[in-house]
Protein backbone atom coordinates (compact mmCIF):
# COMPACT_ATOMS: atom_id res chain seq x y z
CA UNK A 1 0.00 0.00 0.00
CA UNK A 2 0.92 3.83 -0.72
CA UNK A 3 1.14 5.95 3.04
CA UNK A 4 -1.58 8.71 2.87
CA UNK A 5 -0.76 11.80 2.95
CA UNK A 6 -1.73 13.83 6.34
CA UNK A 7 -3.28 17.28 6.22
CA UNK A 8 -0.64 18.70 7.53
CA UNK A 9 1.67 17.69 4.67
CA UNK A 10 2.26 19.31 1.58
CA UNK A 11 0.86 17.10 -0.92
CA UNK A 12 3.41 16.79 -3.67
CA UNK A 13 1.93 16.77 -7.51
CA UNK A 14 2.66 13.48 -9.41
CA UNK A 15 2.59 12.26 -12.77
CA UNK A 16 1.15 9.60 -14.74
CA UNK A 17 4.16 7.46 -14.94
CA UNK A 18 4.96 8.22 -11.60
CA UNK A 19 1.49 7.13 -9.95
CA UNK A 20 1.66 4.56 -11.91
CA UNK A 21 4.97 2.76 -10.61
CA UNK A 22 3.65 3.35 -7.21
CA UNK A 23 0.92 1.90 -7.42
CA UNK A 24 2.96 -1.41 -9.16
CA UNK A 25 5.30 -1.03 -5.65
CA UNK A 26 6.35 -4.85 -6.19
CA UNK A 27 7.96 -3.53 -9.48
CA UNK A 28 10.13 -0.80 -8.22
CA UNK A 29 10.83 -3.30 -5.20
CA UNK A 30 12.29 -5.68 -7.41
CA UNK A 31 14.30 -2.92 -8.97
CA UNK A 32 15.73 -1.92 -5.82
CA UNK A 33 16.47 -5.09 -4.86
CA UNK A 34 17.96 -6.09 -7.84
CA UNK A 35 20.29 -2.54 -8.54
CA UNK A 36 20.78 -1.86 -5.17
CA UNK A 37 19.36 1.45 -2.94
CA UNK A 38 19.48 4.26 -2.63
CA UNK A 39 17.98 3.68 -6.84
CA UNK A 40 17.68 6.72 -9.07
CA UNK A 41 14.90 5.91 -11.87
CA UNK A 42 14.64 8.35 -14.61
CA UNK A 43 11.72 8.45 -17.35
CA UNK A 44 13.30 9.70 -20.89
CA UNK A 45 9.41 9.93 -22.29
CA UNK A 46 8.86 12.47 -19.55
CA UNK A 47 11.78 14.49 -20.66
CA UNK A 48 10.47 14.56 -24.42
CA UNK A 49 7.13 15.77 -23.46
CA UNK A 50 8.33 18.68 -21.36
CA UNK A 51 10.87 19.92 -24.13
CA UNK A 52 8.51 19.73 -26.50
CA UNK A 53 5.75 21.51 -24.55
CA UNK A 54 8.56 24.19 -23.77
CA UNK A 55 9.41 24.46 -27.58
CA UNK A 56 5.75 25.46 -28.77
CA UNK A 57 4.96 27.82 -25.14
CA UNK A 58 7.82 29.75 -26.24
CA UNK A 59 7.19 30.16 -29.96
CA UNK A 60 3.79 32.07 -28.75
CA UNK A 61 5.96 34.63 -27.71
CA UNK A 62 9.10 34.89 -29.96
CA UNK A 63 9.72 32.82 -32.84
CA UNK A 64 13.46 32.21 -32.20
CA UNK A 65 13.66 30.84 -28.81
CA UNK A 66 16.18 28.12 -28.41
CA UNK A 67 16.20 25.58 -25.38
CA UNK A 68 19.23 24.14 -24.05
CA UNK A 69 19.60 21.36 -21.55
CA UNK A 70 21.67 22.74 -18.44
CA UNK A 71 23.79 19.26 -18.02
CA UNK A 72 24.76 20.37 -14.41
CA UNK A 73 20.91 19.55 -13.12
CA UNK A 74 21.02 15.98 -13.97
CA UNK A 75 24.08 13.10 -15.13
CA UNK A 76 21.68 10.98 -16.89
CA UNK A 77 22.61 9.91 -20.11
CA UNK A 78 19.08 8.93 -20.84
CA UNK A 79 17.39 12.20 -20.07
CA UNK A 80 20.27 14.11 -21.82
CA UNK A 81 19.49 11.81 -25.38
CA UNK A 82 16.15 12.12 -25.11
CA UNK A 83 16.17 16.00 -24.92
CA UNK A 84 18.79 15.73 -27.69
CA UNK A 85 16.65 13.61 -30.09
CA UNK A 86 13.37 16.09 -29.12
CA UNK A 87 15.46 19.19 -30.78
CA UNK A 88 16.93 20.39 -27.68
CA UNK A 89 20.77 21.80 -27.17
CA UNK A 90 22.71 21.38 -23.96
CA UNK A 91 24.53 24.07 -21.59
CA UNK A 92 27.90 22.82 -20.12
CA UNK A 93 30.40 23.81 -18.21
CA UNK A 94 33.36 21.16 -18.52
CA UNK A 95 35.17 19.17 -20.99
CA UNK A 96 33.75 16.08 -19.39
CA UNK A 97 30.01 18.01 -20.16
CA UNK A 98 30.99 18.69 -23.58
CA UNK A 99 31.86 15.00 -24.10
CA UNK A 100 28.53 13.83 -22.50
CA UNK A 101 26.88 16.00 -24.85
CA UNK A 102 28.57 14.66 -27.82
CA UNK A 103 27.72 10.95 -27.10
CA UNK A 104 24.35 11.49 -26.43
CA UNK A 105 23.98 12.98 -29.85
CA UNK A 106 24.01 16.82 -29.59
CA UNK A 107 24.82 18.93 -32.78
CA UNK A 108 27.49 21.52 -31.45
CA UNK A 109 25.66 24.25 -32.60
CA UNK A 110 23.43 23.81 -29.83
CA UNK A 111 25.63 23.34 -27.35
CA UNK A 112 27.26 26.57 -25.28
CA UNK A 113 30.23 26.52 -22.91
CA UNK A 114 28.72 28.69 -20.23
CA UNK A 115 31.31 27.63 -17.35
CA UNK A 116 32.92 30.94 -15.80
CA UNK A 117 36.24 29.45 -15.18
CA UNK A 118 37.65 27.62 -18.08
CA UNK A 119 40.59 26.19 -18.82
CA UNK A 120 42.85 26.67 -21.80
CA UNK A 121 42.02 23.02 -22.96
CA UNK A 122 38.55 23.42 -22.77
CA UNK A 123 38.69 26.97 -24.27
CA UNK A 124 40.36 25.05 -27.18
CA UNK A 125 37.75 22.27 -27.67
CA UNK A 126 35.25 24.98 -27.96
CA UNK A 127 37.25 26.49 -30.81
CA UNK A 128 38.03 23.23 -32.45
CA UNK A 129 34.74 21.93 -32.40
CA UNK A 130 32.80 25.77 -32.89
CA UNK A 131 30.88 25.97 -29.35
CA UNK A 132 29.63 29.06 -28.22
CA UNK A 133 31.74 30.66 -25.46
CA UNK A 134 30.28 32.47 -22.70
CA UNK A 135 33.20 35.01 -21.48
CA UNK A 136 33.19 36.13 -17.93
CA UNK A 137 35.42 38.62 -17.89
CA UNK A 138 37.99 40.41 -20.39
CA UNK A 139 40.64 38.71 -18.47
CA UNK A 140 39.31 35.47 -20.24
CA UNK A 141 38.54 37.11 -23.54
CA UNK A 142 42.21 37.89 -24.19
CA UNK A 143 43.01 34.25 -23.15
CA UNK A 144 40.28 33.12 -25.63
CA UNK A 145 41.59 35.18 -28.29
CA UNK A 146 45.19 34.48 -27.83
CA UNK A 147 44.61 30.84 -28.44
CA UNK A 148 41.82 31.92 -31.30
CA UNK A 149 45.88 32.75 -32.99
CA UNK A 150 47.00 29.05 -33.12
CA UNK A 151 44.15 26.85 -32.36
CA UNK A 152 41.38 28.54 -35.19
CA UNK A 153 38.92 31.17 -35.33
CA UNK A 154 36.38 31.84 -32.54
CA UNK A 155 32.27 31.66 -34.52
CA UNK A 156 30.22 32.71 -31.20
CA UNK A 157 31.12 34.65 -28.12
CA UNK A 158 28.57 35.46 -25.73
CA UNK A 159 29.83 38.16 -23.38
CA UNK A 160 28.30 37.26 -19.71
CA UNK A 161 26.88 40.71 -17.77
CA UNK A 162 26.82 40.88 -14.27
CA UNK A 163 23.04 41.07 -13.44
CA UNK A 164 21.95 44.89 -12.71
CA UNK A 165 20.14 43.01 -9.61
CA UNK A 166 23.72 41.41 -7.89
CA UNK A 167 25.75 44.58 -8.54
CA UNK A 168 28.41 42.39 -5.92
CA UNK A 169 28.25 38.76 -8.11
CA UNK A 170 31.48 37.69 -8.79
CA UNK A 171 30.24 36.95 -11.86
CA UNK A 172 30.06 38.38 -15.21
CA UNK A 173 30.79 41.78 -16.14
CA UNK A 174 29.65 45.44 -15.81
CA UNK A 175 28.26 47.79 -18.37
CA UNK A 176 32.15 49.31 -18.24
CA UNK A 177 34.00 46.10 -18.83
CA UNK A 178 31.40 45.45 -21.46
CA UNK A 179 32.68 48.43 -23.42
CA UNK A 180 36.41 47.79 -22.72
CA UNK A 181 35.73 44.75 -24.37
CA UNK A 182 34.77 46.02 -27.53
CA UNK A 183 38.35 46.84 -29.04
CA UNK A 184 39.44 43.60 -28.62
CA UNK A 185 36.78 42.21 -30.21
CA UNK A 186 37.34 44.85 -33.38
CA UNK A 187 40.29 43.51 -33.88
CA UNK A 188 39.07 39.73 -33.47
CA UNK A 189 37.64 37.83 -36.56
CA UNK A 190 34.03 36.34 -34.67
CA UNK A 191 31.71 35.62 -36.82
CA UNK A 192 28.73 36.29 -34.03
CA UNK A 193 28.72 38.36 -30.34
CA UNK A 194 26.12 37.53 -28.14
CA UNK A 195 24.93 38.48 -24.54
CA UNK A 196 24.53 35.87 -21.59
CA UNK A 197 23.58 36.32 -18.41
CA UNK A 198 22.08 34.16 -15.09
CA UNK A 199 19.80 35.73 -12.65
CA UNK A 200 19.54 34.17 -9.18
CA UNK A 201 16.11 35.29 -8.22
CA UNK A 202 12.75 34.04 -9.16
CA UNK A 203 11.36 37.90 -10.43
CA UNK A 204 10.27 37.87 -13.87
CA UNK A 205 10.67 41.40 -13.73
CA UNK A 206 14.08 41.31 -12.40
CA UNK A 207 15.33 38.65 -15.84
CA UNK A 208 12.99 41.07 -18.49
CA UNK A 209 15.20 44.19 -17.00
CA UNK A 210 17.99 42.37 -18.16
CA UNK A 211 16.97 41.23 -21.33
CA UNK A 212 15.81 45.01 -22.18
CA UNK A 213 19.39 45.43 -21.21
CA UNK A 214 21.02 43.03 -23.39
CA UNK A 215 19.24 44.42 -26.18
CA UNK A 216 20.47 48.36 -25.68
CA UNK A 217 23.84 46.45 -25.84
CA UNK A 218 23.89 44.44 -29.19
CA UNK A 219 22.00 47.98 -30.81
CA UNK A 220 25.60 49.32 -29.39
CA UNK A 221 27.65 46.26 -30.83
CA UNK A 222 25.59 46.71 -34.36
CA UNK A 223 26.38 50.56 -34.39
CA UNK A 224 30.16 49.96 -34.17
CA UNK A 225 29.72 47.18 -36.82
CA UNK A 226 30.04 44.11 -35.16
CA UNK A 227 27.78 41.10 -35.68
CA UNK A 228 25.09 40.55 -33.23
CA UNK A 229 24.67 36.64 -32.28
CA UNK A 230 21.41 36.61 -29.84
CA UNK A 231 20.72 36.56 -26.17
CA UNK A 232 21.04 33.79 -24.20
CA UNK A 233 19.18 34.46 -20.96
CA UNK A 234 20.07 31.17 -18.71
CA UNK A 235 18.11 29.26 -16.88
CA UNK A 236 16.75 29.10 -12.76
CA UNK A 237 12.97 29.03 -13.57
CA UNK A 238 11.12 27.69 -10.76
CA UNK A 239 9.68 24.85 -10.73
CA UNK A 240 6.39 23.72 -9.04
CA UNK A 241 6.46 20.65 -6.69
CA UNK A 242 3.36 21.52 -4.93
CA UNK A 243 -0.27 22.57 -4.96
CA UNK A 244 -0.03 24.90 -2.42
CA UNK A 245 2.68 25.22 0.64
CA UNK A 246 3.08 27.25 3.45
CA UNK A 247 6.52 27.72 4.59
CA UNK A 248 5.45 29.04 8.57
CA UNK A 249 2.86 26.16 8.67
CA UNK A 250 6.30 23.68 7.44
CA UNK A 251 8.26 25.16 9.81
CA UNK A 252 5.81 24.38 12.90
CA UNK A 253 6.11 20.56 12.39
CA UNK A 254 8.45 18.45 14.54
CA UNK A 255 11.82 18.51 13.26
CA UNK A 256 14.87 16.66 13.62
CA UNK A 257 17.01 18.22 17.20
CA UNK A 258 14.25 20.70 16.58
CA UNK A 259 16.20 22.50 13.83
CA UNK A 260 13.50 23.40 11.00
CA UNK A 261 14.91 23.49 7.62
CA UNK A 262 11.42 24.51 5.90
CA UNK A 263 13.84 24.67 2.31
CA UNK A 264 14.37 28.15 0.36
CA UNK A 265 13.26 27.10 -2.73
CA UNK A 266 9.43 28.36 -3.98
CA UNK A 267 8.22 25.16 -4.20
CA UNK A 268 4.25 26.42 -5.43
CA UNK A 269 4.86 29.39 -7.50
CA UNK A 270 2.17 31.58 -9.34
CA UNK A 271 4.58 31.26 -12.57
CA UNK A 272 6.22 28.17 -12.92
CA UNK A 273 8.54 26.47 -15.39
CA UNK A 274 7.95 27.74 -19.29
CA UNK A 275 5.04 30.15 -18.17
CA UNK A 276 7.37 32.11 -16.21
CA UNK A 277 10.24 32.13 -19.12
CA UNK A 278 7.43 32.99 -20.66
CA UNK A 279 6.48 36.09 -19.02
CA UNK A 280 10.31 37.07 -18.96
CA UNK A 281 10.64 37.17 -22.78
CA UNK A 282 7.03 38.39 -23.37
CA UNK A 283 7.88 41.63 -21.17
CA UNK A 284 11.21 42.19 -21.97
CA UNK A 285 10.40 42.50 -25.70
CA UNK A 286 7.15 44.38 -25.12
CA UNK A 287 8.63 47.49 -26.95
CA UNK A 288 8.14 47.13 -30.47
CA UNK A 289 11.41 48.77 -31.37
CA UNK A 290 13.32 45.81 -29.47
CA UNK A 291 11.48 43.11 -31.06
CA UNK A 292 11.52 44.44 -34.10
CA UNK A 293 15.69 44.75 -33.30
CA UNK A 294 16.01 40.88 -33.07
CA UNK A 295 13.48 39.71 -35.64
CA UNK A 296 15.14 42.41 -38.49
CA UNK A 297 18.75 40.56 -37.50
CA UNK A 298 17.34 37.05 -37.08
CA UNK A 299 18.67 36.69 -33.17
CA UNK A 300 17.65 34.09 -31.06
CA UNK A 301 17.13 34.32 -27.45
CA UNK A 302 18.84 31.14 -26.11
CA UNK A 303 17.09 29.99 -22.88
CA UNK A 304 19.07 27.06 -20.54
CA UNK A 305 17.04 25.78 -17.93
CA UNK A 306 17.75 22.58 -15.68
CA UNK A 307 15.46 21.82 -12.75
CA UNK A 308 12.11 23.24 -14.48
CA UNK A 309 12.78 20.83 -17.58
CA UNK A 310 13.54 17.70 -15.26
CA UNK A 311 9.95 18.39 -13.92
CA UNK A 312 8.54 14.89 -13.12
CA UNK A 313 11.49 13.17 -14.90
CA UNK A 314 12.56 10.87 -11.66
CA UNK A 315 12.00 9.45 -8.31
CA UNK A 316 14.52 8.31 -6.16
CA UNK A 317 13.50 5.26 -3.73
CA UNK A 318 15.19 4.22 -0.56
CA UNK A 319 15.25 0.95 1.71
CA UNK A 320 14.38 0.76 5.08
CA UNK A 321 17.18 -0.79 6.89
CA UNK A 322 16.00 -0.62 10.55
CA UNK A 323 13.81 1.66 12.80
CA UNK A 324 15.67 2.85 16.50
CA UNK A 325 13.37 3.96 19.09
CA UNK A 326 14.71 6.96 20.18
CA UNK A 327 12.19 7.22 23.31
CA UNK A 328 9.06 9.85 23.84
CA UNK A 329 7.41 8.88 20.41
CA UNK A 330 10.40 9.68 18.25
CA UNK A 331 11.39 6.73 16.17
CA UNK A 332 14.61 7.16 13.92
CA UNK A 333 14.19 5.26 10.10
CA UNK A 334 17.76 4.30 8.85
CA UNK A 335 17.74 4.01 5.25
CA UNK A 336 20.13 2.01 3.20
CA UNK A 337 21.57 5.21 2.33
CA UNK A 338 23.06 9.06 3.41
CA UNK A 339 21.45 12.58 2.64
CA UNK A 340 24.46 12.68 -0.49
CA UNK A 341 21.62 11.32 -2.75
CA UNK A 342 19.21 13.77 -2.37
CA UNK A 343 21.14 17.16 -2.63
CA UNK A 344 18.85 19.94 -0.68
CA UNK A 345 20.97 19.71 2.18
CA UNK A 346 23.77 20.98 0.14
CA UNK A 347 22.02 23.86 0.33
CA UNK A 348 21.31 23.98 4.41
CA UNK A 349 17.33 23.76 3.62
CA UNK A 350 15.21 20.42 3.57
CA UNK A 351 13.77 18.74 0.53
CA UNK A 352 9.92 20.09 1.46
CA UNK A 353 7.74 17.62 -1.10
CA UNK A 354 7.21 14.21 1.62
CA UNK A 355 8.27 10.82 0.10
CA UNK A 356 5.73 8.13 -0.32
CA UNK A 357 6.46 5.15 2.10
CA UNK A 358 5.47 1.73 0.54
CA UNK A 359 4.88 -1.18 2.17
CA UNK A 360 5.95 -4.61 1.01
CA UNK A 361 3.61 -6.60 3.54
CA UNK A 362 0.93 -5.59 5.53
CA UNK A 363 2.02 -3.56 8.88
CA UNK A 364 0.75 -3.21 12.05
CA UNK A 365 -1.29 0.20 12.88
CA UNK A 366 0.65 3.32 13.17
CA UNK A 367 1.64 3.87 16.82
CA UNK A 368 0.02 7.01 18.19
CA UNK A 369 1.74 10.40 17.94
CA UNK A 370 4.74 8.46 16.93
CA UNK A 371 6.94 10.66 14.73
CA UNK A 372 9.47 9.09 12.10
CA UNK A 373 12.76 10.66 11.28
CA UNK A 374 14.27 9.52 8.02
CA UNK A 375 18.18 9.10 9.31
CA UNK A 376 21.27 7.97 6.20
CA UNK A 377 23.21 5.23 7.33
CA UNK A 378 26.58 6.61 7.57
CA UNK A 379 28.37 8.05 11.19
CA UNK A 380 27.69 11.66 10.31
CA UNK A 381 25.26 13.26 12.98
CA UNK A 382 24.04 15.44 10.27
CA UNK A 383 23.07 12.66 7.94
CA UNK A 384 19.27 13.55 7.80
CA UNK A 385 17.20 12.73 4.89
CA UNK A 386 14.42 14.86 5.42
CA UNK A 387 14.71 17.30 8.74
CA UNK A 388 10.82 16.50 9.02
CA UNK A 389 8.83 14.15 10.77
CA UNK A 390 7.12 12.23 9.10
CA UNK A 391 3.36 10.15 10.71
CA UNK A 392 2.16 7.25 9.83
CA UNK A 393 3.50 4.07 10.07
CA UNK A 394 7.39 2.20 8.30
CA UNK A 395 8.38 -0.84 9.27
CA UNK A 396 12.12 -2.06 8.13
CA UNK A 397 11.93 -2.87 4.64
CA UNK A 398 9.65 -0.75 3.26
CA UNK A 399 10.49 1.75 0.39
CA UNK A 400 10.79 5.37 0.86
CA UNK A 401 10.31 6.94 -2.06
CA UNK A 402 11.04 10.72 -2.82
CA UNK A 403 9.43 11.76 -5.71
CA UNK A 404 10.08 14.51 -8.97
CA UNK A 405 14.07 14.26 -7.77
CA UNK A 406 15.37 14.74 -11.50
CA UNK A 407 16.40 17.98 -11.30
CA UNK A 408 19.47 18.72 -8.74
CA UNK A 409 17.94 15.85 -5.83
CA UNK A 410 19.59 12.82 -7.41
CA UNK A 411 23.20 13.58 -7.65
CA UNK A 412 24.17 17.14 -8.11
CA UNK A 413 25.97 15.99 -3.90
CA UNK A 414 26.71 12.63 -4.40
CA UNK A 415 29.58 11.09 -2.48
CA UNK A 416 30.90 7.67 -2.22
CA UNK A 417 31.71 8.04 1.78
CA UNK A 418 32.26 5.12 3.26
CA UNK A 419 33.75 3.77 0.12
CA UNK A 420 29.95 2.98 -0.40
CA UNK A 421 29.62 3.23 -4.34
CA UNK A 422 27.14 6.21 -5.74
CA UNK A 423 23.61 4.84 -6.36
CA UNK A 424 22.86 3.60 -9.55
CA UNK A 425 20.65 5.22 -11.86
CA UNK A 426 18.12 3.55 -14.35
CA UNK A 427 15.81 4.53 -17.29
CA UNK A 428 12.15 3.29 -17.11
CA UNK A 429 9.99 3.56 -20.49
CA UNK A 430 6.28 2.59 -20.08
CA UNK A 431 5.15 1.09 -23.13
CA UNK A 432 1.78 -1.35 -23.29
CA UNK A 433 3.25 -4.37 -22.46
CA UNK A 434 4.63 -3.02 -19.26
CA UNK A 435 7.62 -1.38 -17.86
CA UNK A 436 10.81 -1.46 -19.90
CA UNK A 437 13.90 -0.39 -17.85
CA UNK A 438 17.54 0.07 -19.26
CA UNK A 439 20.53 1.07 -18.07
CA UNK A 440 21.07 4.87 -17.56
CA UNK A 441 24.89 5.27 -19.43
CA UNK A 442 26.93 6.58 -22.41
CA UNK A 443 25.98 4.40 -25.54
CA UNK A 444 29.38 3.22 -25.57
CA UNK A 445 29.10 2.13 -22.10
CA UNK A 446 25.17 0.36 -22.42
CA UNK A 447 21.80 0.41 -23.55
CA UNK A 448 19.66 4.03 -23.60
CA UNK A 449 16.05 4.02 -23.66
CA UNK A 450 14.38 5.22 -26.96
Amino acid sequence: MIQEYSGDEPEPLLSEWTLDLLNSRSELAAWVDGFGSPLHVVFPDQASRNYLQWRNELRTVYGDCQVQFALKACKSASLLRAFALAGAGADVSSAHEMTSAFMNLVPVERISMTGPAKSDHEISLCIRNGLAIHVDCIEELKRILALADTVGSVRRLFLRARPISEPGSRFGMTEGQFVACLPLLEKAKVEQIGVSFHINDYKVQTRAEQLRSSIAFLRRLCAQGLPPGGIDIGGGYPMRYLQRFDPAAYSRGVHWASKAKPGSYPYAPELAGVRHAAAVIQIGIAEPADRGFLERHRLPIILQPGRSLLDQCGISAFNVIDIKDLGDGRFAVVLDGMSFSLSETWFGADFVPPPAVLSREERAAPRHNARYFLLGRSCLESDVIRWRALEGGVSPGDLVVFTNTAGYQMDSNESSFHQIPLPRKIAAVRRSSGWKILADETPSQGGIAQ
